[in-house]
Formats: structure tokens, C-alpha cells, sequence
């Protein structure tokens, strides 16, 4: 009986939690929020207290046969499971967040130099270019660790979701170590102080001493990938807790390529715009510095003369006005040449998408067709009608003027022809107008009119066998006459 109650209890707390949940409240669930803290009953193991799951460490329980081969783990709990997956994404999140704020405070900084430098305010020696380049590369060690910790807390995060013990079993060799690696080396390039140079051939054919600056400059902006990561992390929708379910059980990775195809469906304009944009600005800077400290004095190392450059560049123009008097000028221009290509095929794909026309309207537009194609026919089967008389008559009055009749008989022509015509552009409209949803909706009215089929099915038997009864309920009362008379 107490086991009984206590089930009953049970229930009874769940349906008002569940309908406290559905009062109204818009708050986003949390990753960690399910079955924490609420430890009662046999529903002990999977939950643990307020202070376990607050400390982070597991309860202590003896071993169970229900542990995977007799061995207990601290997943086991599931209540610290996902306090620690709450845990852990929250992290990550600060991470990102100071990965996110180091790599534009080292790109403000390198900017500020290099505009500085071009200006004349300082040169590569002096007192305030070394202490720029030396925050960038303070900002950069602090990025590199926290791209280390990024990288660390997404381990821990796949041990969480597993049930791992071995943090070894979450590295896939080599591919997990290449992608830290590969990270580590695009995030470290950054101005080293002091003024390296190092002997390099023009496109003249003059040899030269040149910086490294301008190249390690435009190097650095490859940080900006880092908007990527820091959108997927902080986007309301990604964060949602059904949004990283779904994902789960769909095999759906929650990255930056998703973020991008998601804002491309929904403001594919916006995003081509700022994405033009932004190529526009880097890649006139890039070239524009590439030209100051390799070539100075240039036609190109105007920032006007850049914009130009990589304008036509990008739209796979060329008029050859401008070239670049660099190697390095010449990488950015080949850069920006395949980035317009990529662009302007999104940019055809988006404008064939939103030229097509929506289902509402293939439905208006086919209906209008169909009314203008009868009138057609119409009119053609009346000049059918009317030339065939017309003929009829001159054959029984007796004219004999050829021409005449030739013009009457190509004017009847014409418009059997053109009937003829109309009556298959219809149909090929009809045809053309069959999609998905209109195979369903006749799918589904095959489907009621079988059910309507077998009801009345139903019902007829039905009265076959109430009429059998009668009948024998008959035949046994006249039995009972018949003996009765007899």
C-alpha cells in the first residue's frame, strides 16, 4: 500500500510540474535543467543533490550490477551528467568570448600600427610601434590559451555526452590533433616587434630588402573566423535545448556551417550584402598595404586606387587600368577573384530562388492560364463553326472564285489549329500544376472516399444480418403456427 501511495505521489508531482510548465513561461530551457535536483525514491541513482551537482563532484553510492561490467562511473548519475554538460557549455561560452574579444583588440592594435606607420607618425624602431606589437603579441598568447581551453572543454563536453572515463577516446588521430594544430599556427601569425626584413625579388625583377609586417598584417585578419564560432555560441536559436536534441538524434553538427546556410534561408540579401562588403574592405586594405611597403609610391597604394582595383577584380572585370606592382598585391587580387566567383554564384542562386514563384501564386498564374486558353478555344471553335458555313454556303451558291475560297479554307485551318493548340497548352498546364501537395490532397480524398466506401460497407452488412433475423424470427413464429393448426 505505501509503495502504491508513493507511486501515486509521484505521478501526481510530475503532471504539476508538467503543467506549471505549460502555463505559459517562455523561458529557454536549460541544457542542465532536467531531473536536477529533484532526488526522491528508487530515482535516487539518477539524481543527485543540490550540493553534489553544485560542487561538480559525483555522489558516493556502492557498486550496482546495473553499472556497465560491474564498474560504477560517475556518468552513472544522470542528474551530474547533465549538470556537468550545463556546466561545461557554459564554459565554453567564456571561452569563446575571450578568444572572441583577444582576436579584434590584436586586430585593432595591428591596425593602429600599420596606419600609423604608413602616416609617418612612428617608424618599425621606434618606442610606440614596440609597444603595439608587443600587446598584440600578449593578446595573441592569450588567445592561443584560450583556444587551448576552447578545445580542452569540447573533449570534456563529449566525455559528458558519452560516458567517457578517458579523455583519449574523444581525439580522433590525426584529424582532431591537425585541427588544433592548424588553429594554433592561423592565430599566432601576428607583427613580431622590432623591423624584421628579409631579401626578396620584385615583380620588376629587382632585388630588395622587405618587412615581413605587411604580410604577417594581413595574415592576422584570418582571425576573423572567429565571428563564426562566437555567433554559434551566443545565436538564441543554437542555444536552445531542442535545437542541440534535435541535432543529436538527426547527426546534425551545430557549427558555423549551419549558422550560415540558416541566415542564408532566412536573410539571404542581408547576408550577401554584408558579405561584399566586408570583402571589399579587407581586400582594399590588404592590397593597399601590400603596395605601401613593397612599392611605394604606386598608383595601386592609394586606398581610392585599391577599391578600384578590387571592385573589378571581384566582379571578374578587369579593364587593366590598375595591375598590382607586387607578389604580394597579386595573391590578394587572385583571392579576391575567387571569392567574387563563390559570390556571384550564391548571389544567382539566391536571385533564381526569389524569382520563382510561390505555390499561391503557380496556383493564380495556372488559373488565369486556363481561363485565357478556354476563351481561345472558345473563340477558335466559333470561327471553325463559322468558316465551315461559310464554305458550305459557297459551294451551294455555286462560286466558283478560287481565291476566295483558298482564303476561307486557310482561315478555317488556322483555326482548327489554333484550337487544337489551346486544348493541349491547357492540358500541359494541368499536368504541370500536379505537385507534392496536390498528390497528397488526392491521396487523401482517395482515402476518405474508401473509408466512406467501407462505413457504408459496414452498414449494409449490418442491415443483411438485422433482415436475417427477421426473416428467421418469421419462419419460426409460421413454424409455430403451422403446429399450432395442426
Amino acid at each position: 500500500m505505501d509503495k502504491y501511495m508513493d507511486r501515486r505521489m509521484r505521478i501526481r508531482q510530475i503532471f504539476h510540474d508538467f503543467m506549471s510548465k505549460m502555463s505559459g513561461s517562455t523561458v529557454i530551457e536549460d541544457p542542465g535543467i532536467p531531473l536536477v535536483g529533484k532526488a526522491n525514491g528508487k530515482f535516487r541513482r539518477y539524481v543527485g543533490s543540490e550540493e553534489e551537482n553544485a560542487n561538480g563532484t559525483p555522489p558516493a553510492e556502492p557498486p550496482s550490477d546495473s553499472s556497465a561490467f560491474g564498474i560504477t562511473s560517475r556518468y552513472d548519475n544522470i542528474g551530474y551528467k547533465l549538470g556537468r554538460r550545463k556546466q561545461l557549455i557554459n564554459r565554453r561560452r567564456m571561452i569563446v568570448n575571450v578568444e572572441f574579444t583577444m582576436a579584434f583588440f590584436g586586430i585593432a592594435l595591428m591596425l593602429v600600427e600599420t596606419e600609423c606607420f604608413i602616416r609617418g607618425v612612428f617608424t618599425k624602431t621606434d618606442a610606440g610601434s614596440v609597444i603595439l606589437k608587443s600587446l598584440i603579441s600578449l593578446s595573441t598568447v592569450v588567445l592561443l590559451l584560450a583556444i587551448l581551453l576552447y578545445h580542452a572543454t569540447g573533449v570534456m563536453i563529449q566525455m559528458a555526452d558519452n560516458s567517457w572515463e578517458d579523455w583519449r577516446l574523444a581525439m580522433h588521430f590525426p584529424v582532431s590533433y591537425l585541427k588544433i594544430v592548424l588553429e594554433l599556427l592561423l592565430c599566432s601569425i601576428h607583427p613580431i616587434p622590432g623591423d624584421i626584413r628579409v631579401p626578396a625579388y620584385g615583380v620588376d625583377g629587382r632585388y630588395r630588402m622587405v618587412s615581413l609586417d605587411a604580410i604577417f598584417s594581413i595574415l592576422m585578419l584570418a582571425r576573423l573566423y572567429l565571428i563564426g564560432k562566437f555567433t554559434v555560441v551566443h545565436h538564441r536559436l543554437l542555444t536552445d535545448t531542442s535545437t542541440q536534441s534535435l541535432g543529436a538524434l538527426n547527426k546534425v553538427k551545430i557549427n558555423t556551417v549551419f549558422v550560415f546556410k540558416a541566415l542564408m534561408s532566412t536573410m539571404p540579401g542581408t547576408m550577401l550584402i554584408s558579405l561584399m562588403l566586408a570583402i571589399l574592405v579587407i581586400g582594399s586594405w590588404a592590397l593597399r598595404t601590400c603596395e605601401i611597403y613593397y612599392h611605394p609610391g604606386s598608383p595601386e597604394s592609394s586606398y581610392l586606387n585599391s577599391m578600384w582595383l578590387i571592385a573589378i577584380t571581384f566582379l571578374t572585370i578587369g579593364y587593366g587600368d590598375f595591375t598590382p606592382s607586387t607578389y604580394c598585391g597579386r595573391f590578394v587580387s587572385v583571392l579576391t577573384g575567387l571569392m567574387g566567383v563563390g559570390t556571384t554564384a550564391l548571389l544567382v542562386a539566391v536571385l533564381a530562388s526569389k524569382l520563382e514563384q510561390t505555390r499561391p501564386e503557380k496556383y493564380v498564374h495556372n488559373f488565369v492560364s486556363r481561363v485565357q486558353l478556354d476563351k481561345v478555344r472558345k473563340n477558335a471553335a466559333s470561327d471553325v463553326i463559322k468558316y465551315a458555313l461559310s464554305l458550305w454556303r459557297m459551294k451551294r451558291q455555286g462560286i466558283s472564285d478560287g481565291r476566295r475560297r483558298t482564303r476561307v479554307y486557310g482561315k478555317l485551318l488556322q483555326s482548327i489549329y489554333t484550337m487544337r493548340e489551346a486544348k493541349n497548352e491547357k492540358i500541359s498546364i494541368g499536368e504541370s500544376s500536379v505537385g507534392i501537395v496536390e498528390v497528397s490532397k488526392s491521396v487523401n480524398d482517395v482515402f476518405e472516399i474508401v473509408e466512406q466506401l467501407q462505413e457504408e460497407q459496414t452498414n449494409l452488412q449490418t442491415r443483411v444480418i438485422d433482415i436475417e433475423q427477421k426473416l428467421s424470427n418469421i419462419d419460426k413464429k409460421l413454424d409455430v403456427l403451422i403446429s399450432g393448426n395442426r
